[in-house]
């Protein structure tokens, strides 16, 4: 599992994301490979076998999914609708 510094920075994006400042219905996001897979590791479930969470995004490469929220407890919690997932550009490797 990634480090509870980087799973804060994660969940802190997701906030923002579902934000009522933000006001868009997609967000287009850039990044490193890593860190998308770490984030696939983070909010897709445990027992998802996706490909993104053992491999990464090629350079250059794009997909597009589904984030989703629920509050559980009086607690946000957020995570991929791992069926929503399209490769836009190029896939993983």
């Amino acid at each position: 599992r990634e480090s509870n510094f980087v799973v804060k920075r994660m969940k802190e994006f997701c906030k923002v994301a579902f934000s009522s400042t933000l006001d868009a219905e997609y967000i287009i996001v850039g990044g490193h490979s890593i860190y998308f897979r770490s984030f696939f590791r983070e909010f897709l479930p445990r027992e998802s076998n996706f490909v993104g969470k053992k491999k990464k995004v090629v350079n250059c490469g794009a997909v597009a999914f589904d984030l989703l929220k629920t509050n559980v407890n009086g607690v946000d919690k957020y995570m991929i609708d791992e069926k929503s997932f399209r490769i836009v550009y190029g896939g993983f490797k």
